[in-house]
């Protein structure tokens, strides 16, 4: 596919809205659990996003777009305004990206989207949690993305930024979106690799940038430590996780800290100890001289039953059919 294939696909009938703000709002209800933010549902988008095996999805912000409801993801989510213009309400702050404009969310930002006209289009591209584990950035005291992405990988922050910059100057960045919808839309050999490139591209690019608009520095140092002690204990104390240890270790209430953890994060405190039991069961699993059933004990559950049910809610899967498929 060529620019001017391109062209005409993003301004051909497939990347237009025609569902209402109520349509919307009740496929949300149907699909995603919500908890109360400002006065309306904040839909909680649930982590099994259907990546393939990539590490990023590409989507459309459709032109003549309804409102769309509050919503958070579990995902880094980087979105591009291809024409026209979007209005977003980013953890209550509206904030008007014009045709150029780039906007990078942070996981389990709240952020609402109101209507769009015929002649505003949008490009969501939404990275797996791995995407910057391999990548090597040198931090800058002077700019905030470098910093920013370092949070994204250590998963040892309050997730709730954004930052916002103006690249309508910069045509490597207008080039790279095209090239990554070329690449997607057409699905060649090694497309999703040459897309990886791509977004990489455009990250080292705003990394010479300043964002117009950022959150990062003024982010609730209360939450942000918090979500931090969370984390470190769940990574170290999985297997027996208790929420009354933890609030004995951090002298907090249990109360006070079950509702910063769902309010951060959209899950609460078993949950995410069971997520971190889960993607340790999957790593077990590679090695072959373990049986399930010791692989279920060292990850804190005892009972087997639960353990394949667990698992196979979480992955998809049975564990021997986790097993079986990593052997192929």
């Amino acid at each position: 596919m060529n620019y001017q294939d391109l062209e005409e696909f993003l301004s051909g009938p497939s990347t237009y809205n025609r569902a209402t703000s109520d349509e919307i709002r009740k496929h949300f209800q149907n699909k995603y659990e919500s908890v109360p933010y400002k006065n309306e549902p904040l839909f909680i988008f649930n982590d099994d996003r259907p990546f393939d095996n990539d590490s990023h999805m590409i989507q459309l912000h459709r032109r003549n777009m309804s409102r769309v409801p509050y919503h958070i993801f579990h995902f880094i989510v980087l979105t591009y305004v291809y024409s026209g213009m979007i209005t977003m309400l980013v953890e209550g702050q509206k904030i008007l990206l014009k045709k150029g404009d780039l906007i990078i969310l942070d996981k389990y930002v709240p952020h609402a989207v109101l209507p769009t006209s015929k002649n505003d289009l949008g490009i969501n591209i939404i990275l797996d949690n791995n995407f910057f584990e391999n990548t090597i950035i040198k931090s800058d005291k002077d700019n905030s993305l470098p910093n920013f992405m370092i949070e994204l990988m250590s998963h040892q922050y309050a997730h709730n930024h954004f930052l916002f910059f103006s690249t309508n100057d910069l045509p490597i960045i207008h080039n790279s979106i095209q090239n990554i919808l070329c690449e997607d839309l057409d699905k060649k050999k090694f497309a999703s690799t040459v897309i990886d490139n791509y977004i990489m591209i455009i990250f080292m690019t705003l990394i010479r940038l300043q964002p117009v608009e950022t959150s990062f520095n003024n982010s609730n140092l209360h939450i942000q430590k918090i979500i931090s002690e969370v984390n470190k204990y769940i990574q170290k104390n999985y297997k027996e996780g208790e929420l009354n240890k933890l609030c004995q270790q951090i002298n907090y209430s249990p109360s006070h800290i079950s509702r910063v953890i769902h309010q951060n994060t959209g899950k609460t405190f078993k949950e995410l100890i069971n997520h971190q039991r889960m993607e340790r069961a999957k790593v077990l699993l590679q090695d072959r001289t373990l049986t399930v059933n010791e692989i279920a004990e060292k990850v804190g559950i005892n009972n087997m039953t639960n353990f394949y049910r667990r698992f196979e809610k979480f992955v998809g899967v049975t564990p021997k059919k986790y097993r079986d498929e990593l052997k192929k």
